[in-house]
């Protein structure tokens, strides 16, 4: 059943003031918001999650809303600074073209979040840094000799043919 346009805009001012009250780190079962219209401290816990994930998802509707329209500007002046940049005329490349090309192309990559997927960390033992030392030769042909020579004829599927291995990587 569908909630009438009263109904939705008392809901929805009923959480704002249950959001307003829980960024002061007021508790549940606090008469305040219990006075909002929540019969315990576990509907209005309830009703505050939704209103959270309601206004994430609108948020999330905005910003795509936004990356689309910026995505379309973007495009629209690559479709224009391209053809210029790679020269496509007598004229020969224009370098001011190309400069502005690839200014939009980053713009673009960040926009999309593109460049975040690229990047990777790694981290060392409880997510601090990777621990580095200098090590000698003996050290590391003891290190390679304790995780096992790589065989260079097999392939990277490491199944044996009755799928029987041990942890040495050798059929039983």
């Amino acid at each position: 059943m569908a909630w009438s346009a009263a109904k939705i805009a008392e809901v929805d001012e009923r959480r704002t003031a249950l959001i307003k009250l829980r960024r002061k780190r007021v508790p549940y079962d606090d008469p305040r918001i219990l006075a909002l219209g929540y019969s315990n401290e576990d509907v209005a816990r309830k009703d505050f999650y939704r209103a959270v994930t309601a206004r994430r998802k609108a948020t999330e509707a905005e910003v795509a809303d936004y990356r689309a329209e910026q995505s379309q500007i973007i495009s629209d002046l690559l479709d224009t600074y391209l053809p210029l940049a790679l020269g496509s005329d007598e004229a020969g490349p224009d370098h001011k073209a190309g400069e502005m090309v690839l200014k939009l192309l980053e713009r673009d990559a960040r926009l999309n979040g593109w460049e975040a997927a690229l990047k990777a960390e790694l981290s060392g033992p409880g997510g601090g840094a990777v621990p580095i030392r200098a090590a000698t030769i003996s050290e590391l042909h003891e290190l390679i000799r304790t995780a096992g020579e790589p065989d260079q004829d097999e392939d990277l599927d490491t199944d044996t043919e009755d799928g029987d291995e041990n942890d040495d990587g050798h059929s039983a």
